[in-house]
């Protein structure tokens, strides 16, 4: 049966190891080296430390082998340095331990030389410099004086050093000890290329194992079954995991919980860490979560060794866990407004708090409420009272994330869509200028000349023989003025313009689009960027339901120009806003009740 567990270092000594061939040598450099050395000093010199808090180095995977040796699957490296640093430490710890047994680590490639790695390393306190005999000697002694310059340099004290890394203390079987420990993997080997097999899927492209990974071994391992209840208890956890997975794998269904893309290879270690943070103060240990990553199986490991919780209660919490989130997806409702708090930074963990003992409909309007809460207190912040006051130039942010609320509802409403919330984060959706901002922004000839071959081409059609001859002559000098190209832009855009100023900035000027998609409209007239829509939209491009909506101006009544971006159609896009937002937005004449 395979074991996983949290051992402290002293349970490695009496062991002994041994790296087949499969394997390469011993590869660390100084770098690995001393960082090991820092992380394990940093750990010591922390002053609140709490009974039983420790440093946990990254797994060991063992199989056993028929001589009671154990085959190294994983962990060479770490454990080839830790006894080049205990060799090292030899001296002290015969004055604090009086003893100095360490593991015996031999290595099936160069063994058969007439100086093995194994002898190597047992006499490694006689190396004076670097050994070049081989590749394996090479690092090994390059290790061993690293090792001992970083001591001398740092006056490093070795007794509190070796407290750190050897100390154990058990009180009622439980070690409270301030030290390093490793996690323990063993595993039974079914067949004979097994270990070879495990080896090659871990180190493949150097990926270390996973809090998933070692979360799953939990669950398999289970001695008070009999061997077929087992194999029954592990298909059905197999197939109840795979399924999760693949759903947590789907682009739509991820983005819709998360706002960040996990280049986790499993995705279902999401909802390990949502269950570890939710019963992190219920554990006997003290993890600092920023900086080891295995944080969430530390949490779950001690869950179960200490019985707060059962495997099966953990494994029940996760499907409900999973359970929940598929029914939001699900649900056109929740999918929409959810998406749009967690896209805004709002705590998934807070949001199922919110669902639990409550009717649909009651939760219905518990998210209203938590996402008209957050624009309220955002708009108290800004000092301002609608959405009319937000100038892009200084609410940009706020902008965002109202018009993303507004694509957000009118896909709900529709109820035939889902809102593409990974399309939202992958192709980085910005605000783009319905009515184009100042063309003197475009501080390049080569940018000046992109807009003016796309304004000849339109005025072009249009028959603006005028223009266009205007156009064609700035095109002929070598290097466009400023001057020259702002006066032109300015008459353009007077003959395609309202006579009245127009707040280019307000939220009725502005509209979500993709980053590329928008930097391909570029500062043009209101024509052109119609004209420039509708092609990417036929081009395949996802233009956001309401962007596609003002271009085509379906806000706007009685509709007689397609050419300007009029006072009146910025009054019926803003009105739409309001009207599709209305639950949301703050209200003078809404009450608590409300």
């Amino acid at each position: 049966m395979d074991k996983l567990e949290l051992i402290p270092i002293e349970n490695l000594l009496k062991k002994e190891f041994f790296i087949p061939a499969y394997q390469r040598g011993y590869r660390w450099n100084e770098r690995q080296v001393i960082d090991l050395l820092e992380d394990i000093l940093e750990f010591q010199e922390k002053e609140d430390k709490e009974k039983g808090e420790f440093y946990c180095l990254q797994p060991i995977v063992v199989t056993k082998k028929i001589n009671d040796g154990w085959e190294v699957i994983d962990g060479q490296q770490r454990l080839t340095t830790l006894f080049i640093l205990l060799s090292y430490l030899e001296e002290a710890r015969k004055i604090m331990f009086n003893r100095v047994e360490k593991f015996v680590i031999s290595y099936e490639t160069r063994e058969k030389e007439d100086y093995s790695s194994k002898e190597f390393l047992e006499k490694i306190l006689e190396t004076k410099e670097v050994n070049t005999k081989n590749i394996d000697f090479f690092h090994i002694s390059k290790a061993y004086i690293s090792i001992k310059k970083w001591f001398e340099y740092n006056n490093i004290n070795k007794a509190d050093y070796l407290n750190t890394l050897l100390k154990v203390d058990y009180r009622d079987a439980k070690d409270i000890a301030n030290n390093v420990r490793f996690i323990w993997y063993e595993v039974q080997p079914k067949s004979e290329n097994l270990s070879k097999n495990i080896f090659t899927r871990i180190n493949m492209g150097k990926i270390s194992l996973t809090n998933a990974e070692l979360i799953k071994a939990l669950f398999f391992i289970n001695s008070s079954q009999t061997d077929k209840e087992r194999e029954k208890y592990q298909q059905k956890l197999a197939y109840e995991w795979e399924n999760i997975e693949n759903t947590l794998q789907n682009k739509s269904f991820w983005f819709f919980l998360n706002k960040t893309y996990n280049s986790k290879p499993t995705k279902i270690a999401y909802i390990f860490d949502l269950i570890a943070n939710k019963y992190r103060n219920e554990v006997t240990i003290k993890i600092n979560k920023s900086i080891d990553k295995y944080y969430t199986f530390y949490i779950f490991n001690n869950l179960i060794k200490n019985n707060k919780k059962t495997k099966n209660e953990l494994w029940e919490e996760i499907k409900t866990y999973f359970r929940t989130f598929e029914e939001w997806y699900n649900n056109n409702v929740y999918y929409h407004l959810i998406g749009y708090l967690i896209h805004i930074g709002e705590d998934v963990e807070q949001i199922k708090l919110l669902s639990n003992n409550i009717s649909k409909s009651d939760f219905k309007k518990e998210l209203i409420k938590l996402i008209s809460l957050d624009i309220k207190r955002k708009f108290e912040k800004k000092r301002i009272e609608s959405i009319i006051e937000l100038s892009y130039e200084e609410n940009s942010d706020l902008i965002r994330e109202i018009l993303l609320l507004f694509n957000v509802v009118s896909t709900m409403n529709s109820k035939y869509s889902k809102f593409p919330f990974e399309r939202f984060i992958e192709e980085k959706w910005s605000l783009e200028h319905i009515h184009a901002q100042n063309s003197e922004d475009l501080k390049t000839d080569k940018q000046r000349r992109l807009l003016l071959e796309e304004q000849k081409i339109f005025f072009n059609n249009v028959k603006e023989e005028n223009i266009e001859e205007k156009i064609t002559n700035l095109l002929k000098v070598s290097n466009i003025e400023l001057d020259s190209f702002v006066s032109l832009q300015e008459e353009i855009f007077q003959k395609y313009s309202e006579n009245e100023n127009v707040n280019i900035h307000s939220i009725d000027n502005m509209a979500l689009l993709s980053t590329e998609d928008n930097s391909a409209l570029n500062n043009n007239i209101f024509p052109i960027k119609r004209d420039k829509i509708i092609e990417l939209d036929e081009k395949g491009s996802f233009i956001p339901i309401c962007t596609k909506n003002v271009f085509l101006k379906y806000y706007s009544k009685d509709v007689s120009q397609n050419s300007e971006w009029t006072k009146k159609d910025k009054e019926a896009y803003r009105n739409e806003i309001e009207t599709k937002l209305n639950e949301f937005l703050p209200n003078e004449e809404k009450t608590d009740e409300d």
